[in-house]
């Protein structure tokens, strides 16, 4: 078995966290309050984030379909996994498609769009059949070049005397209702609860104690990395953070360093690289280790069939404005089935399981007693 140290968890729970969020404007219908909805957000993320742990907690080394057969049984257990694997590969679709997007739109504009999702896929197929040890440490040498390209920016964004605060003011001048409202159910969906994840991962975890020590910081430090920097990009920016398709990158663009360094396109472009990367892997691998569990087939042939529904279902959304329609309309209502539904309900039935258990022992414990 493939084994995954507590730093890499907590490294991976950042990384997952992040992807290529900062680079959007998150609750942008809340204007320059913005930032108050991420974080608004991210709070009600991390007591599901509690649920999760809560659920584990129940056998640390079960998987999620195990996890499922302690609440539901065996069968219902199988068909609930295949759901959840159908989940994974969905999102590993959509940030595939992603990459093809955002690469063509920014960088590769002259490079067919399925040659670059085809390069993308392969990488992370690459990485799925080494197992999750070798992914969890790629993502670990990956962190330190993102930690570094986001400092740098934000310190030369800083150092440009781009950022104005006032662009945050006033807070809440329409009440705190249009905050609620962009923070649940939009951003409270994506990112901040799709930690459900890790429901797959955390078995592997050599050190389970450590677990919700490295679970709960790692999301609490990417959640407010992410208010961070949604906070800068609207400070630069204004309103125009709003209209704009990747504001991260019109913030960088107005930087300059003397006359040696105006374009920064390209460090914008490796963050983008990285989190959707690290995305769509992890959910390529969840999917394949449930999917496995479950059909019983060698990882190297399930991750090569999954990879290639995955890349043929990439071209099923016609173009972007439909990709984007769905993302981010239904796609984010739906997922909080599989992300808050389904995992309460598991860690409900487990919890009567475990009840209904103890009873009978503490009613023969009472009965030899009194027998006594």
């Amino acid at each position: 078995m493939n084994r995954i140290g507590t730093y890499q968890l907590f490294v991976m729970v950042i990384m997952f966290h992040i992807g290529s969020t900062p680079l959007f404007q998150l609750g942008s219908k809340a204007k320059q309050d913005s930032w108050l909805a991420v974080l608004l957000g991210a709070a009600a993320g991390l007591l599901v984030m509690v649920v999760f742990v809560m659920l584990q907690q129940r056998k640390p080394d079960a998987s999620l379909v195990g996890l499922m057969q302690l609440a539901v049984g065996r069968w219902a257990a199988a068909a609930i996994g295949l759901l959840y694997a159908v989940y994974f590969a969905y999102q590993s679709m959509r940030n595939v498609r992603d990459f093809g997007e955002l690469t063509s739109l920014s960088l590769l504009q002259n490079h067919p769009k399925w040659l670059i999702m085809a390069v993308i896929l392969l990488i992370a197929w690459y990485t799925v059949v080494n197992g999750n040890e070798a992914f969890f440490r790629t993502t670990q040498l990956l962190f330190i070049v993102m930690l570094a390209s986001y400092c740098s920016l934000a310190i030369l964004i800083v150092s440009n005397r781009l950022s104005r605060l006032s662009m945050l003011r006033p807070v809440m001048e329409e009440g705190p209702m249009p905050v609620v409202h962009a923070a649940l159910p939009d951003i409270f969906s994506f990112p901040f609860t799709q930690g459900v994840i890790f429901l797959v991962f955390w078995k592997y975890v050599a050190n389970w104690k450590a677990v919700r020590r490295a679970s709960y910081w790692g999301y609490i430090a990417s959640a407010l990395f992410i208010v961070f920097m949604n906070a800068m990009s609207m400070t630069v920016l204004g309103p125009l953070a709003a209209t704009s398709s990747l504001p991260f990158l019109e913030v960088v663009q107005l930087v300059q360093v003397g006359n040696f360094i105006e374009r920064l396109d390209v460090v914008v472009t490796l963050l983008m690289f990285i989190g959707l990367y690290v995305k769509l892997t992890a959910f390529y691998l969840a999917a394949v280790l449930v999917l496995r569990e479950i059909v019983r087939v060698r990882t190297k042939w399930t991750a090569s069939i999954l990879g290639g529904i995955i890349y043929a279902a990439s071209f099923a959304e016609r173009n972007n404005t439909i990709h984007l329609w769905l993302g981010l309309g239904i796609s984010l209502k739906l997922s909080l089935v599989m992300q808050v539904a389904i995992p309460t309900v598991l860690l409900v039935l487990a919890l009567l399981r475990l009840q209904g258990a103890e009873r009978p022992a503490g009613a023969q414990t009472a009965a030899e007693r009194s027998g006594g």
